[in-house]
């Protein structure tokens, strides 16, 4: 199978989100080659656990930047880079063209409707290679422009199988009866290298810093206990804001940015915390969370989750048995909740116990793969999807 994606970390635990490398790895049964964007200090060619990694130039490198993060929000936060756009997806398009030509896989999976399942789609027109689409959240709850809902909706009309990785996402994109299969994973690795011993009232959120994730909430719901200090552990375009608003609220010695960690510290810091903090809305231009792997790697590691009933989080997390929910972008209501984590209102211990059972059941790479691996191979039982 080829799978392709804009999202690839340069190395494993560089601090990049690994979801889609991790998948690659957990799929049974498949010889998997991965299309994406280069990255900074990556070689262009590599094999990691069996995987081929083909990192595609798309851009003169001294100002190649597109795709260094997600595209979105780095669109937003960085305008003028419009201008990689069609750079980036023509050298997509190229390279899939290339591999499909001399690997002949059975399947391409595509990670985001647009640019990855836009190439995949123009690719199986001619090629006939059908094509799996997974849904991750921005490419389904941002692009509502007229254009952009045509394009999407070519794109998932023609696939062979859409996979969100939420039911609102689902339901979003029109595809309530889709298999939602999140990203998983590795459940083991993670409670072996994470060793638990919590500090009273540390609070832990990682995240980029953007508006959806609801960060500035949580600043502020922190500033209300005193017995509670906050590591934040991510960037983004609202740092200047979120720092701005700590000073303003005087609360510097509480809370800390600790900024962009490789894997090591934030495993690291998970055996420190005492819950982590998820506080996601939905964002101004409606974006909003599929399924957060930091989610997934919290409850794997036994560390209690404060998030917001919304989404893919509200599917996840069972309030009171495996995690706290909280309204959305309600610092009353998530103050409350994380009174209850620091003063002792709650069992963490069972909460931990529970979430570590769930992210086994559900929310294991290798539980996830097996599923991929099993929706790849109903697709040989299909004639190809025609355009």
């Amino acid at each position: 199978m080829l799978l392709l994606a804009t999202t690839l970390p340069a190395r494993s635990g560089d601090g990049t989100p690994e979801f889609v490398l991790t998948l690659a790895r957990s799929i049974p049964g498949y010889d998997v080659t991965v299309v994406a964007p280069r990255m900074p200090g990556a070689p262009r060619d590599e094999v990691i656990d069996g995987v081929r990694i083909r990192r595609v130039r798309y851009f003169p490198r001294r100002f190649e930047g597109l795709a260094t993060d997600a595209i979105m929000p780095t669109l937003r936060a960085q305008p003028w880079r419009v201008v990689e756009v069609p750079f980036l997806f023509g050298a997509l398009l190229l390279a899939t063209w290339r591999e499909v030509g001399r690997r002949r896989p059975l399947v391409v999976n595509a990670h985001w409707i647009v640019p990855a399942g836009l190439v995949a789609l123009l690719v199986h027109t001619v090629r006939r290679t059908p094509y799996v689409v997974t849904v991750h959240g921005a490419d389904a709850y941002t692009m509502r422009g007229a254009l952009a809902r045509r394009v999407k909706s070519l794109v998932l009309r023609h696939a062979a199988l859409v996979l969100p990785v939420s039911g609102h996402i689902a339901r979003e994109v029109g595809a309530e009866g889709a298999p939602v299969l999140r990203m998983g994973v590795d459940t083991r690795a993670v409670r072996d290298a994470v060793t638990r011993s919590p500090e009273p009232g540390l609070l832990l959120a990682i995240a980029r810093l953007a508006d959806k994730k609801g960060i500035d909430v949580l600043v502020a719901a922190t500033a209300r206990l005193e017995g509670a200090h906050l590591e934040v552990i991510g960037d983004g375009p609202e740092r200047q804001a979120l720092e701005r608003q700590v000073r303003d609220l005087g609360v510097e010695g509480r809370v800390r940015f600790r900024g962009r960690l490789p894997r090591a510290g934030v495993l690291e810091a998970l055996g420190r915390a005492q819950a982590v903090v998820i506080p996601s809305r939905v964002g101004a231009n409606g974006d909003m969370e599929g399924t957060p792997v930091v989610l997934s790697e919290a409850m794997a590691a036994g560390v209690p989750v404060v998030a917001s009933d919304l989404g893919g989080l509200a599917e996840c997390v069972t309030d009171g048995v495996d995690g706290l929910l909280v309204p959305p972008d309600d610092v009353d209501a998530l103050a409350a909740a994380l009174d209850k984590v620091v003063n002792g209102g709650v069992d963490l211990e069972g909460l931990g116990s529970a979430a570590r059972a769930t992210a086994a059941r559900r929310l294991d790479a290798g539980v996830v793969g097996a599923e991929y691996g099993r929706a790849f191979a109903s697709l040989s039982e299909r004639a190809p999807t025609a355009p």
